[in-house]
C-alpha cells in the first residue's frame, strides 16, 4: 500500500493510480505491458497523465551516456512537476547507476533488472530502497509471464519477448552486464501467448528481446528458425515482425523466410554497426567474412526490392578513421537500405572500448553522424519513390486521419478515407513526404499482406 493520498489542483489523488513510462528498446515496452497487467490485477488504476498519478514507474535505458544524462534530468523534472507522486525507477539505468538515481528527490524505489518481476510486491511492502542485486547466469528469465487481457486501446501490435540478455561480448556494449547472458522462454509458452493474442484481436506479433537470434528453447534446444516456422503454422489472421537481428544470426534460410513467407513481414532490421572490417575487429564483432555478408545483403535486396531493410550504425568507435567511416557510408548506398538508426559512440565504463586508444574526437563523431543521417535520408527517399503505385496492406493504427504501417515498414497517411482502427486496409502508395512517411489512397487491388 502506498503512503498517504496526495492532491492535484486541489483534488484528491487515488493512492492506487499509476502512470507508466518506458524509455529505450522494444523489450522495455514489452516489460511495461506485462507490468501494466500485473498492476491492474492488483487493483491499481493506470492513468495517462503523470500529474494524475500517485505512483510513477519508469523503465529506463542505459545504452549511451547521453541517454542516461537525459533520463536523470527528466527524473528530476518529474519530481518537481509531480510532487504528489512517488517514483519507482527500474531498467538498465537503475541497474547501472542505482545510487545516483536513489539520490534524486522523489525517487522512492530503485529496482534493478533482476527484480522487475517483483515490482508489485516491492510497492505493496511499502518500504522504499534500492533493490538491485547483481545479474548472474542462474537468473530466471526476467518478466517471462505473458499477460493479455484484451487489445490495448492504444496499440495494434503485441510485442512478445522471446528471450532476455546477450551472450556476445562486443567491446562497446554494456548490455550483457546489465541484463545478463541470453536466456529464452519455452517455445510452447510463446506459441500459447501468440494464439491468445491473435484470438484477442492483435494482428501483428513483434518478436522482441535483447538479442532474438540467440533464442533457444530451454526444453528442446530448438532455435530461432524453428520458433518462426511454428508461429507461421499457427492459425489466425496475423503477421509476424522481427525486431533487431544480429548479422551473426542472419542465415540464408531466415532471409528466404522474410522475403517469401506471407505471414512474416518483409522487413529486416540488422544491428550492423559498421561496414569496416577494421572497425568491426576493434568492436570484437565478426569481420573476416564481411565481404560475403555484403554480397548476401545485396542478393537479398535484389531478390526483394520492396522489402524494408534497416540497420543500427555506430559512428566514432575508437579506431574509426575517415576511410573506415566512408566504407560504411558507401556500402549503405550500394546495398540500398530503406532506413537506419545512427548512434555516436559513447564510453561505457566497464567495457573494453572505453579504455581503447584512438578515441575519436566529439566534433568528428557529430560530423560523421550528420553525414550518415543525410545518406540514410537519401536512401529512404529513393526507396519510397520506387514504391509509388505499389499496393500494400496496413493495419489501421489511427482513424482521423487514417494511418498505419505496411509489412515492409512504411508509415502511411491515407487522407480522405474512413477505416476502423485495428483492421486491415489495402492502400496504394502515391508519394513520399518530407518526413519519411508516404501519402496513400485506399485501393481495391489485391496487395501484399
Amino acid at each position: 500500500m502506498l503512503l498517504s493520498i496526495g492532491t492535484v489542483m486541489g483534488e484528491s489523488v487515488d493512492e492506487k493510480t499509476v502512470a507508466l513510462h518506458s524509455i529505450g528498446c522494444r523489450t522495455n515496452q514489452q516489460e511495461m505491458t506485462v507490468l501494466k497487467q500485473e498492476l491492474l490485477s492488483a487493483g491499481y488504476s493506470i492513468v495517462e497523465k503523470m500529474g494524475d498519478a500517485r505512483l510513477i514507474i519508469v523503465n529506463t535505458c542505459s545504452v549511451t551516456s547521453c541517454t542516461e544524462s537525459k533520463t536523470g534530468r527528466w527524473l528530476s523534472s518529474i519530481s518537481r512537476d509531480c510532487p504528489q507522486a512517488q517514483i519507482l525507477v527500474t531498467g538498465c539505468f537503475a541497474q547501472q547507476k542505482k545510487q545516483q538515481i536513489a539520490s534524486i528527490k522523489g525517487v522512492r524505489w530503485v529496482v534493478g533488472n533482476r527484480e522487475k518481476n517483483n515490482i508489485v510486491a516491492i510497492i505493496e511492502q511499502n518500504q522504499g530502497g534500492v533493490f538491485c542485486p547483481d545479474i548472474c547466469s542462474e537468473d530466471a528469465l526476467l518478466h517471462s509471464r505473458t499477460a493479455i487481457h484484451g487489445v490495448d486501446q492504444k496499440r495494434t501490435r503485441y510485442s512478445l519477448k522471446i528471450q532476455e540478455g546477450c551472450s556476445f561480448g562486443c567491446a562497446y556494449c554494456i548490455v550483457p552486464s546489465l541484463r545478463g547472458p541470453s536466456r529464452s522462454l519455452k517455445r510452447n509458452e510463446l506459441i500459447d501467448a501468440v494464439k491468445t493474442a491473435v484470438a484477442t484481436g492483435y494482428k501483428e506479433i513483434v518478436l522482441a528481446g535483447t538479442h532474438i537470434g540467440q533464442y533457444k528453447d530451454p526444453e528442446t534446444g530448438g532455435g530461432f528458425l524453428e520458433l518462426i516456422k511454428e508461429l507461421v503454422n499457427t492459425d489466425g489472421d496475423f503477421r509476424i515482425r522481427l525486431s533487431s537481428v544480429d548479422p551473426r544470426d542472419l542465415s540464408d534460410e531466415l532471409m528466404e523466410i522474410v522475403g517469401s513467407e506471407k505471414k512474416v513481414c518483409d522487413h529486416l532490421h540488422l544491428s550492423i554497426q559498421s561496414f569496416s572490417a577494421e572497425v568491426l575487429k576493434k568492436m570484437d564483432r565478426p569481420w573476416s567474412d564481411l565481404q560475403s555478408f555484403v554480397q548476401r545483403l545485396r542478393g537479398f535486396r535484389k531478390a526483394n526490392p520492396s522489402a524494408g531493410l534497416g540497420g543500427d550504425f555506430i559512428v566514432g568507435h575508437p579506431g574509426e578513421t575517415e576511410e573506415c567511416f566512408l566504407e560504411t557510408l558507401n556500402q549503405i548506398e550500394s546495398i540500398g537500405f530503406s532506413y537506419g538508426h545512427v548512434f555516436r559512440f559513447s564510453k561505457r565504463p566497464g567495457t573494453k572500448a572505453c579504455d581503447l586508444k584512438e578515441q575519436v574526437p566529439g566534433f568528428q563523431k557529430s560530423a560523421r553522424s550528420a553525414a550518415l543521417r543525410k545518406t540514410l535520408t537519401t536512401c529512404r527517399r529513393a526507396f519510397l519513390s520506387g514504391l509509388v503505385g505499389e499496393t500494400f496492406k496496413i493495419i489501421v493504427e489511427a482513424e482521423k486521419p487514417v494511418r498505419g504501417v505496411t509489412s515492409n515498414y512504411i508509415k502511411v497517411h491515407v487522407p480522405e478515407c474512413t477505416a476502423t482502427r485495428n483492421t486491415w486496409l489495402q492502400v496504394r502508395i502515391n508519394e513520399p513526404d518530407a518526413d519519411g512517411y508516404c501519402i496513400a489512397e485506399k485501393s481495391r487491388m489485391e496487395g501484399k499482406i
